[in-house]
């Protein structure tokens, strides 16, 4: 991978790390450095309260293991 790769608004299957997967994800910027996109996650907190929540991640391209594409067909 490398920069301009991917375009704003691109729809991720799955983002990997190599201790995270992060699924259904939207490109929100990609250059040289690092990958930012969105993901829509369901957390819960120590009272057992579980709600989603979205949130914006910076992932260095040395720490992604592989990146899915969603193929959307018209």
């Amino acid at each position: 991978m490398g920069p301009g790769t991917l375009a704003v608004g691109v729809k991720l299957k799955e983002v990997a790390t190599r201790d995270v997967v992060y699924r259904n994800c939207i490109v929100l910027h990609s250059d040289a450095i690092g990958l930012v996109f969105e993901v829509e996650r369901t957390v819960s907190d120590a009272g057992g309260d579980v709600e989603n929540v979205v949130s914006q991640l910076l992932v260095p391209w040395a720490n992604i293991n592989h990146v899915l594409l969603v193929e959307e067909r018209t």
